[in-house]
């Protein structure tokens, strides 16, 4: 008999050189941009995060500088392996927010739908030997191998053993310093922090679109470069009345 498995779902991570010489700068930083953000919009039982907050730029942060370097080259790396030319792609990060975990506080199950790649990076992790600590969690949609929808569901709980073939989700443990990079449309989530400590983390969203040049907008499934969009809409700073066209 043989089963071959198919379809791998590619998760990347790399433990950074240079982290704890960074995390505490980091660290104080981003508690100082929780302190100073807009009221807190999440419910008690969930993490504090900066794109609820107003804090989702901190990319452009220079004090954020080294992870944004190590995110890009991280990024280049997984797409490589992953069979991207890059050679025809510009890449670009999006948005990049803090997310702040206390005792009992998770954050629930999500997709980037705006964002192509998506990555988390661990600025400060409580001691696992204290509990879980909040793991990220994969969930599988798409469920190619129950043969019968719903067959290892709570409610038509028939599958014997959760085996390589038949699992729904793959957790990992966070670790302080680690950096994990995976599709922004893989529905994940993170558990419960189940410690009396804090655990810190950045997310950053990644963006694919083609490279400026001869083909640049022609791909059919790659944005074209972002400076051949045009803005437009009906909001007030966009409105021009017809004495303002000809006033020059």
């Amino acid at each position: 008999m043989a089963i071959e498995t198919w379809f791998p779902l590619a998760i990347y991570y790399e433990d950074l050189e240079g982290a704890a010489e960074h995390n505490l700068g980091m660290l104080e930083t981003i508690l100082e941009l929780e302190e100073s953000g807009y009221e807190r919009r999440a419910y008690d039982d969930m993490a504090w995060t900066g794109d609820l907050h107003g804090v989702q730029q901190v990319h452009l942060d220079e004090r954020f500088a080294w992870i944004v370097s190590q995110v890009e080259q991280h990024t280049v790396e997984y797409l490589t392996a992953l069979g991207v030319d890059l050679s025809q792609v510009a890449l670009h990060i999006q948005r990049a927010w803090p997310i702040v975990s206390r005792q009992e506080q998770a954050v629930g199950d999500h997709m980037h739908n705006t964002a192509h790649l998506s990555a988390v990076y661990y600025v400060q992790v409580p001691d696992v030997n204290m509990g879980d600590p909040g793991s990220l969690v994969f969930l599988d949609d798409a469920r190619v191998n129950e043969v019968c929808p719903g067959l290892g569901s709570e409610n038509t709980n028939v599958v014997d053993e959760a085996n390589f073939y038949n699992q729904l989700q793959a957790s990992y443990v966070p670790v302080e310093g680690r950096l994990m990079l995976f599709p922004a449309k893989q529905r994940h989530g993170v558990t419960p922090n189940e410690t009396e400590e804090t655990r810190v983390s950045l997310s950053f969203d990644i963006v694919l679109t083609a490279k400026p040049g001869e083909a640049a907008g022609s791909h059919e499934f790659l944005m074209p470069p972002v400076k051949q969009w045009k803005s437009f809409g009906a909001g007030p700073a966009l409105r021009i009345s017809a004495e303002d066209m000809t006033r020059e």
